[in-house]
């Protein structure tokens, strides 16, 4: 089974290969944006899951005060579509 190359690899081995001014730089700014690109994906993947987390808390709570004005447990989560009690990973 033959590895993938990473395409920043490559681009950075024909920025080094290429003997012409203009390709060398078009395969670094490539490479550049790629790992720029990669960034802020991770950035927006952490705020994702932030996001995600608060939510789930704000349903919990909404949960919980919902079955303290006599919902059964668990009631007003499902008819939302909620899992307010599965536990945190």
């Amino acid at each position: 089974m033959t590895q993938e190359r990473d395409i920043v690899d490559e681009l950075r081995e024909i920025q080094r290969m290429n003997t012409t001014l203009h390709g060398a730089q078009m395969a670094a700014r490539a490479a550049d944006d790629i790992e720029r690109l990669r960034g802020m994906l991770e950035v927006q993947d952490e705020m994702v899951k932030h996001y995600v987390e608060e939510r789930d808390e704000a349903r919990r709570e909404v949960c919980v005060l919902m079955q303290r004005a006599g919902f059964l447990r668990g009631d007003y989560a499902n008819e939302r579509g909620w899992d307010c009690f599965k536990e945190k990973p």
